[in-house]
């Protein structure tokens, strides 16, 4: 059974041939456009533990065009290989639990742009401005998360592959004045968002083809239906009896909240005809146990989105910021 956990995990992050590029690093502030050289790309590398807990660097590159998202990672930090150079054992010293005597269910696991990638770090060519994200931590739960908030709005901006889906905010009738609000922030962040949509404007083809913010209580009938799967599509908080559940990274339930309660979270487009996992586009809840949640949670991502780097989810309670998992 071990064996085949490990195997899934490979395949997860399996790595192929690399490539040789060269590569500058700079302060986790990238350099204006002034300075930066001729014919090269700007990208961020991150790494965390504990599913964005704990910060170990974020460092802004620049990079010649196709570099690999392995040769940055090596570029910033010391880098542990296995599989002949496919499978990153260790970053900076923290090892894969396999890689050590104790068989610890603990890995490394990498995003772009929030998104958890398909193909492996020797594989994937960096595009201008992703932000790749490899975090450590325990899989015994769940080893597929297919999408973090971290690194917002780059899961918007710039998508994955340098393919880029549009952008749709859909919401409650009773609450297009606030999404109006989330969309104008969104264009002044350079987000190509295509219109805000009522539950019933929703076309099936925008639906499964774009990326979706879904600004709703925890009874909109999308989130709803989220929510009923949220074991499959990675969440680590869920709706119950009016409630929003929180689960640590083992699965066990850490914290119970009730009315005024808010929530971010994120998950691959599961109505993408290609099925989550795809890598095309994603799928965020803005939501809560009730109206004055979504609001909190609303005003999170509007104003205050720089304090959730990192995340791979976040409540908001009674004015505070919570990570999750934690």
């Amino acid at each position: 059974m071990k064996q085949v956990k490990l195997l899934t995990l490979v395949v997860i992050v399996l790595l192929a041939s690399a490539t040789m590029c060269a590569c500058s690093t700079q302060s986790s502030e990238s350099a204006p456009p002034s300075e930066k050289k001729a014919g090269t790309i700007t990208v961020r590398v991150v790494a965390t533990q504990n599913f964005g807990q704990e910060l170990m660097f974020d460092e802004a590159l620049e990079v010649l065009p196709d570099t690999s998202a392995m040769m940055a990672l090596t570029e910033v930090a010391e880098v542990e290989t296995a599989y002949g150079g496919g499978f990153v054992n260790a970053i900076n010293g923290v090892r894969s639990g396999y890689a050590g005597s104790q068989k610890a269910k603990t890995d490394w696991f990498f995003y772009i742009n929030g998104i958890q990638s398909n193909v492996g770090a020797l594989d994937y060519k960096l595009h201008d401005g992703d932000v790749q994200h490899w975090d450590f931590h325990d899989w015994s739960f769940r080893h597929f998360i297919p999408a973090i908030i971290d690194g917002f709005p780059s899961a918007f901006r710039h998508g994955f592959g340098g393919k880029v889906s549009p952008t749709l905010i859909v919401c409650q009738d009773d609450m297009k004045e606030s999404a109006k609000k989330l969309e104008e922030n969104l264009v002044k962040l350079e987000v190509n968002v295509i219109g805000i949509r009522s539950l019933g404007e929703l076309a099936e083809s925008e639906k499964g083809n774009s990326n979706l913010i879904l600004v709703g209580s925890s009874n909109n009938s999308l989130i709803a239906e989220l929510n009923q799967n949220w074991q499959r599509l990675g969440f680590f908080a869920y709706f119950e009896d009016g409630n929003l559940v929180v689960i640590d990274g083992s699965g066990e339930v850490t914290a119970e909240y009730g009315a005024g309660t808010g929530l971010i979270q994120a998950t691959q487009n599961p109505w993408n005809p290609k099925g989550t996992g795809a890598c095309e586009n994603v799928v965020w809840l803005v939501s809560g146990t009730d109206e004055a949640g979504v609001e909190n949670a609303l005003d999170a991502l509007i104003d205050h989105y720089s304090e959730f780097q990192y995340a791979g989810a976040l409540v908001v309670v009674d004015g505070q910021i919570i990570k999750v998992p934690r």
